[in-house]
This record gives structure tokens, C-alpha cells and sequence, in this order.
């Protein structure tokens, strides 16, 4: 069901705003600056064009109606509080989340003692090719489903002296995380502006006007959760609420009522507790309150403050029983935001957030629909590409980041942190099978490397957690965790005691997994503190779990039985549909990954062991990855098995391709070509977001073309109020939001959506920095500044042509930096050239000190 929205919206004249950028040709000089680049070029003249305007290129979202929808709404988040403006007239609708609002009673009893019993018989059914009879038994190795992600509370507005409107926009400026509405009434120009602070931990929702006296409006909380509304001031509300102890997953749609959302009857008993302020500064005007509600009347300007917390108190503890006191930090947070001014409070959050936010531009080029809203330019890209809007996603996917995952708190989740639905879309739960992982792939090489943190460290508690679940369900050491999880760190195999498909509910390779991102974390910073002291014991425990996974087949190679490829299901030569079944390639490439990555990290620590010499000799006794008569690489290693879905969106075969690193047509040109044949005989993919898995991974293999045409399934417009149920449910919609159906949303495909551009431009992870490896035919000059690369540098890019024109490198760590280039060319620091070595064939590496930049020239 669509979210309520305003009853009525009048209708509207709509003036375009008009973007401009300017191409002109200039001499650049010894000692320079190349302005976009913000990077000082000291080299020798030469001619080159600059495209002039500000780093708030393809920054701007826009629309000319006010949003009926939640897929229209558009998003402001400071990482831990959330919200959806919409954008109304007469009215107005604005959600509001907490990122650690959830169902559930605190940590409970996820694990299976049967597992072990089980374990056994499912690995002998597999080994003996009885593929059906091993699903079975696998189901008696599941434990409950997990908890979702809760909607925190309502914003209504009703203004009391508009009629009609005219002139309106609604805009969000990615460049400031700063959401605007502005119209026109009998001649008056209205502007609401809305952000979500991070500095002062608020929501503030500004309403003005170019004539004074003109603001009246009344203001109310509610919510789909069980609450009551308390006043405390005429300018001060107060919601209070409770969440349910329990809540199934929305996908068991017959449990409805009590059954499917339970709460406790004791109102001091199990389940999350919050509270949301709402606190109004008038200027001039009267205010009053009125049934609960806020009502100002006749004001110059108003501003509203929305401060929340929740009793969340750790996965360790019950929210109810042990939790918090939410009114704490509600009342702290208001308290200081309530004494600052608007202006204070505006500076204080665009301050922090650009300087996070333009640490990376890029541009692709001008287009020539810059002067049409948002979502027409989107309907548009079925027939026209437009560079600027491609751009626009790529840096949308970096707003969601920063706007739902901010240090100190908690990950994004499949829905980011905006969420209307009581039993949201898949619990609105982190699938980490790959969703969760996929939103992060961008993270490190887009300059947000502390957006990272939260993730990690949640990564840290699912470790903890993890041990329980490999000593009981499988009488083994390490740790381990399944394909779903949530705020209390589950990490059981999820599925409801067997009502879960096998291929998801007991696949339970996430550890190396999610280990990959502290090892990629230390690749970026070359933190050795982090690396010894965070990721280490987190690797070492993933890595025990699996070698203790591991068996021996009989040829003594060791295999990894019972084995999935998430989420999909396997057709063998006899016709029987299964899913579990032997050492697939995603079990072989995640333990080889980890494994390897562990022996590197002790090298690097120099605390090799014994335990180091386990894992080589594990490496050396892996089997090598299974291809086909086509010379493809196969998903399963137990015959050329189609898939029941030939376009299944998962990828967990390409994992050495993308994200992981193994796989290069620099490195192992073989395999990279049985990948390219997989990728080909791979048909459309069944999600949205599998079109951007599947481009980045054409992107990882040098195919920028192959990587365009799919990922130009994801670019497309798609309607959430008029599309088929039954129809293409592929695109974006049009608040450039991930679609997962005609209502449904998964941002984990924005997050990919940043990569894929990423990928087509720099790349690092094949033993040197490779500029503009998979640029497509379609963007054939632009600018990029800021991007990130493995070995602690920053990467700013000019090219035109499709040839590079320039390059600037700055050494974060000081390591020796490595390149890859067939072309002849010379490196500068502050006009002295700078002696570089080939090491192998067109690979070049030349010693940089921290902090400084160096000026790459081709001759």
C-alpha cells in the first residue's frame, strides 16, 4: 500500500530552473591550479578545457509537484534520525524514523542445538548426489526469523490560509543534504526548507515567507505504533511510544492482526520504547495549542525542531526491561538545538556535511535536459543518455550513505533508515547475503571511509554473537552467521524452523564475507592498529569457523559440503530442482579470499603461526573453480546445472570478480574470460539492483560497454502509482530510490549504482591504480576528483577523447604508488619530476611522502 499523503494537492504552474556550465579553453601554467580539481598541476604548458561552475554539479535533485508517494517522497537523514519530506501544500505528510527503532525483546535463543545432529545426515545426502533429500534435512537446522526495522512516528501539517499555488518546485540538493519547497499563493512566495542535523542530532523544518505575518499552520504527531501525545509547552509536544515484541516477516502475508504484530500487554513489559519532541519557534504571530497540537498563527516565520531516542540500550540487553530512558537524549538534543537560531543551526549542518560530501565531484558532461525536473529527465534516459543525471546518481548513492551511516551508530539497512511499514519489505532487515555488504561497496573508494565504521563494528557484534552459533549448530570453532540478522546481532540460520527455503535460510558463509570489508578498510587507510586490534580477531574467527568447515573429498581436496549459492536454485542433468548440494564457487572464492587475506594480515602484523600454516594449507588444498563446455564459469561444482531463475539477480559466482578482487583480465586472464562467458549467458536479471551487481562486475572485467547496456536497466523511470503489478518492475523511482517491486524498496542498489561509476573510472584492487579501465562509449570526457585507491592515495582524473589527459596522486600513507599505463608518460611534485620504475609490463611505481600530491603527464 502507498503511504498516506495529503488528501487533495492543487494544481500547479511549474518554472524550470536553469543550470549552466560553461566550456571554455584556457592555458594552464607552471604553478596553476586546475580549479575543479581543487589540486595544484606544477608541470610545463599546456592547452586543456575546463568546465567552469561549482562542485554542486549533478547535485541537485528537482521536481514540479509535491510527491503522493512514498517512492517520490525524498529522504534527509543525519545517520540516525530520518525523514521523508513530501512536500504538500495545503497540507503536509513527513515520516520520521530512529535508526535503532526495532521489534523485538532484545537477544533471544536463535541458535539450533540440532544443527550438529543434522549436519551429518545432510552432508552424506549431498555427497551421495541425493540433492533433494539434503534440502530436506537442512531444514531441521533453522531457527527463528528475525525482527524488522520499525516506522517511528508521523508529521502533520495542515496550513490554514492556502489556496492555490503556483511556481512550485521541490527540491534536494545533495551538495547540502538541504530539502526545499517553494510556490507561490495570491502572490506571496512560501519556502519550507527541511534537513536532518548530524552536529546537533535534530530534525529542523524552517517555514518562511517573502511577506510577513503570512505563516499559520497546525502541527501534530502520530504514528502506527502503539503512543500517546503529552504537551508540555504551547510551543512543546511530546509522543511517546511502544513497539511490538515480536513482528513477523511481511512475506508470511496470511499472519495478520495480533499474530503477525504482537506487543506485550503489559505496557512496562518487552519491547523498544521511544519518545519524539516537537518544539516550534515562532517569529511574531501567535501560537497555541489545540488537541494535542501546535497551532501558529499569523507568524513571520516558524521553525520546527524534532528531537527522538529510543531506549535501545545495546544488542545485549532488552529495550524494555533494561533499556534506556528515550526522554535522556530527547530532551538533551532539543534542549541545544532549541538554543541556537535557525541560521546556527543551518551553518552548524551544511558545514559538517559538505565537508564529507565534496571530498568527490564528478562530472560527465553537460546535458541537455538540465532544465527539466528530476523525474522527467529519468523518463527521458529510455532514449536519451543524460550525463549529468548519471552523475546525480552516482553521487545519490553517497548521500544515502552519509544520511543513514554515521559514525557511532548503527549500519544502513535494506531500506537505509527510512521506513513507513510496520512489516516492511523483508523486515527492512540486513540480508548479508549481499544486500547489506552491497551498500558499503562504494564506501571506501568514494572518500567516506568513517561511514564505514558502523558497519564494522556491527560486523564486530555479529562475531561475538557468532561463536554461540558455531559451538551449538555446528560443534565448531570460530564463528559464523547466517543470511539475515538485525539490530540484536542474530546470527542463527534463520527460516522459522524450517519454513525458510534452504538456498537462504542455512547458507552460512557470511563471515568471510563480511570480513572482507576490514580487510579492504585497512587496504584504504593502512591502519595497522585497526588491523591488529579489529580486524584480526574478527578474520582469525571467520577463518577457524571454516577450516573447521571444511572436508576432505576423496581425492583430498578440501570441499565445503553442505553448500548454496545464495538465493537460487539448481535444475541437475535429471531434471530435480534443488538447492543445497556441494561446493559451489561462492564457498570456494570467500574462503579462498579470506584465507589469503588472513595470511597477508599476519605477514603484515609478522605474527605468523602455526595457525598461518593451517590456512596455506588450506589455500593449496581448495579446489580450483569449476567451468563449463562453453568455458564458463560455473555457479555450482557439481555438474553444468541451469538455474530454475536463468536471471537470478544474485551473483555469489562472480564474487572473485566483483567485490572481491581474485579475478582480473590483468591477473588471471583465463578466469576472467570463463567469467565474461558466465556474465554473457547470464540473462536479465530478476532486481534492480541485480543490474548494477551485474554492470560492476562487466566494469571489474575492462567491458565498459557490456557494463553501460546493463546498467542502463537500473536507469530507467519507474512508476510506483501507475505500473503493472505484473510488469517490468526494473528502475528507479522517481526519487532515484532502488526499485524492488511497484511499491517495494532495496537502497542497497543505490550503493552498488555509486560503485558501478566507480569502477568505470578507477580502479585498484589488481596490484596498481588503473585509470578510466571500463569507460564506456558514452562519456567520452569528464572530470573526477577525489576517488580513492588502495595503498592510502586520493585520485583526481581529466580526460577527454577517452584518453586520459591528465592525473593527480595524493599520498594519504606515503607508500610507493603503483600504476598501470601503456602510455609514455612523467610524474611531478611542485615542478621537479620525479623518478619512476617500471616493475613489470606497463606496471610503474614511483615513492610519494604523506601528504603530498604528485602530477601525472602523458607525452
Amino acid at each position: 500500500m502507498a503511504s498516506p499523503a495529503p488528501a487533495s494537492f492543487n494544481s500547479m504552474k511549474i518554472n524550470y530552473p536553469q543550470i549552466v556550465l560553461k566550456r571554455v579553453e584556457c592555458k594552464i601554467t607552471k604553478l596553476s591550479v586546475l580549479i575543479l580539481f581543487g589540486t595544484a598541476f606544477s608541470q610545463t604548458s599546456f592547452t586543456q578545457e575546463v568546465i567552469t561552475g561549482d562542485l554542486s554539479y549533478a547535485s541537485k535533485m528537482w521536481y514540479g509537484k509535491p510527491s503522493v508517494n512514498w517512492n517520490e517522497a525524498l529522504p534527509i537523514g543525519n545517520g540516525r534520525l530520518g525523514a521523508m519530506v513530501y512536500g504538500g501544500v495545503k497540507s503536509d505528510y513527513i515520516p520520521l524514523n530512529e535508526q535503532t527503532l526495532w521489534s523485538g525483546a532484545g537477544p533471544r535463543t536463535w541458535n539450533n542445538p540440532n544443527g550438529k545432529k543434522y549436519l551429518p545426515l545432510v552432508r552424506q545426502a549431498a555427497l551421495e548426489g541425493n540433492y533433494k533429500r539434503a534440502d530436506s534435512l537442512s531444514k531441521f537446522m533453522q531457527g527463528p526469523y528475525t525482527e524488522s526495522y520499525m516506522p517511528m512516528a508521523d508529521l502533520l501539517i495542515s496550513y490554514s490560509n492556502l489556496e492555490d499555488s503556483s511556481s512550485y518546485t521541490r527540491t534536494l540538493n545533495l551538495d547540502s543534504a538541504v530539502s526545499t519547497i517553494s510556490f507561490v499563493s495570491k502572490n506571496i512566495t512560501y519556502t519550507r526548507t527541511a534537513f536532518s542535523s548530524f552536529p546537533d542530532q535534530v530534525i529542523v523544518i524552517r517555514h518562511s515567507s517573502d511577506k510577513k505575518g503570512n505563516i499559520s499552520f497546525e502541527a501534530g504527531l502520530t504514528s502506527k505504533l502503539h503512543f500517546t501525545v503529552y504537551t508540555i509547552s504551547d510551543h512543546h509536544i511530546v509522543l511517546k511510544g511502544k513497539c511490538p515484541k515480536h513482528v513477523e516477516p511481511q512475506y508470511l502475508w496470511r499472519l495478520k492482526g495480533d499474530q503477525a504484530v504482537q506487543y506485550d500487554e503489559d505496557e512496562n513489559g518487552e519491547g523498544m520504547n521511544f519518545e519524539v519532541h516537537l518544539l516550534i519557534k515562532n517569529e511574531s504571530g501567535k501560537i497555541r495549542l489545540a488537541n494535542k497540537n501546535i497551532i501558529v498563527e499569523n507568524a513571520d516565520a516558524a521553525t520546527i525542531i524534532i528531537s527522538a531516542a529510543t531506549s535501545y540500550n545495546g544488542y545485549l540487553k532488552s529495550p524494555g526491561k533494561e533499556g534506556k530512558d528515550p526522554a535522556i537524549d530527547a530532551v538533551k538534543y532539543l534542549t541545544a538545538a532549541a538554543a541556537k537560531s535557525y541560521k546556527v543551526l543551518l551553518q552548524r549542518h551544511i558545514s559538517d556535511y559538505k565537508s564529507i560530501y565534496q571530498r568527490v565531484y564528478v562530472n560527465l558532461g553537460e546535458s541537455k535536459n538540465s532544465d527539466l525536473p528530476t523525474d522527467e529527465r529519468l523518463k527521458q534516459m529510455s532514449t536519451y543518455t543524460d550525463p549529468e543525471l548519471v552523475a546525480t546518481v552516482a553521487q545519490y548513492g553517497r548521500y544515502l550513505l552519509i544520511a543513514g551511516s554515521r559514525p557511532g551508530g548503527q549500519p544502513v539497512n535494506l531500506k537505509g533508515i527510512w521506513n513507513d511499514k510496520v512489516r516492511p519489505e523483508y523486515s527492512s532487515n540486513w540480508c548479508i547475503d549481499h544486500d547489506a555488504q552491497m551498500f558499503y561497496y562504494a564506501v571506501e573508494t568514494n572518500n567516506l571511509s568513517e561511514m564505514h565504521e558502523p558497519f564494522l563494528n556491527f560486523i564486530e557484534g555479529l562475531a561475538k554473537n557468532g561463536r554461540a552459533t558455531a559451538r551449538i549448530n555446528y560443534g565448531m570453532r570460530g564463528w559464523c552467521a547466517h543470511h539475515n540478522t538485525d539490530i540484536w546481532r542474530s546470527t542463527g540460520a534463520s527460516g522459522n524452523y524450517g519454513e525458510g527455503n534452504p538456498h537462504w535460510a542455512t547458507w552460512n558463509m557470511s563471515a568471510p564475507w563480511l570480513c572482507a570489508h576490514f580487510f579492504e578498510h585497512y587496504l584504504f587507510t593502512g591502519d595497522k592498529i585497526f588491523l591488529r586490534e579489529k580486524a584480526w580477531p574478527v578474520m582469525k574467527g571467520a577463518a577457524e569457523f571454516c577450516l573447521d568447515w571444511l572436508v576432505k573429498n576423496k581425492e583430498g581436496k578440501f570441499i565445503s559440503v553442505p553448500s548454496v549459492s545464495p538465493e537460487n536454485t539448481f535444475i541437475t542433468e535429471k531434471g530435480d530442482t534443488a538447492q543445497v548440494s556441494v561446493n559451489t564457487t561462492g564457498d570456494i572464492s570467500l574462503m579462498k579470499e579470506l584465507f589469503s587475506n588472513c595470511v597477508r594480515t599476519a605477514a603484515i602484523l609478522k605474527i605468523e603461526s602455526a595457525f598461518t600454516l593451517q590456512l596455506k594449507k588450506a589455500l593449496a588444498g581448495l579446489m580450483p573453480y569449476p567451468t563449463g563446455s562453453k568455458g564458463q564459469l560455473l555457479e555450482w561444482s557439481g555438474g553444468e546445472w541451469k538455474a530454475v531463475d536463468p536471471g537470478h539477480r544474485h551473483l555469489t559466482h562472480m564474487y572473485p570478480v566483483f567485490p572481491g578482487n581474485e579475478i582480473s583480465p590483468f591477473t588471471t586472464p583465463q578466469l576472467s574470460d570463463a567469467a565474461k562467458i558466465a556474465l554473457t549467458l547470464r540473462e536479465k536479471t530478476n532486481g534492480t539492483w541485480g543490474f548494477a551487481l551485474k554492470a560492476a562486475c562487466w566494469a571489474r572485467l575492462g567491458e565498459g560497454d557490456s557494463a553501460w547496456k546493463t546498467w542502463q536497466y537500473q536507469l530507467q523511470y519507474f512508476d510506483p502509482v501507475t505500473a503493472p503489478a505484473d510488469g517490468n518492475l526494473y528502475g528507479l523511482f522517481p526519487n532515484l530510490f532502488n526499485s524492488e517491486g511497484r511499491q517495494a524498496v532495496i537502497l542497497n542498489g543505490n550503493g552498488c549504482a555509486t560503485a558501478v561509476l566507480t569502477e568505470m573510472l578507477v580502479q585498484s584492487h589488481a596490484g596498481a591504480i588503473d585509470f578510466l579501465p571500463a569507460l564506456p562509449k558514452v562519456f567520452p570526457a569528464g572530470i573526477l576528483k577525489g576517488i580513492c585507491a588502495r595503498g592510502g592515495f586520493i585520485v583526481d582524473l581529466k580526460w577527454s577523447n577517452y584518453i586520459m589527459v591528465n592525473a593527480a596522486i595524493y599520498s594519504k600513507s606515503g607508500n610507493d604508488c603503483r600504476i598501470r599505463m601503456n602510455r609514455p608518460f612523467k610524474v611531478f611534485n611542485n615542478g621537479r619530476e620525479i623518478a619512476v620504475k617500471e616493475i613489470s609490463k606497463n606496471i610503474y611505481s614511483f615513492k610519494t611522502r604523506k601528504g603530498k600530491k604528485y602530477a601525472i603527464r602523458l607525452q
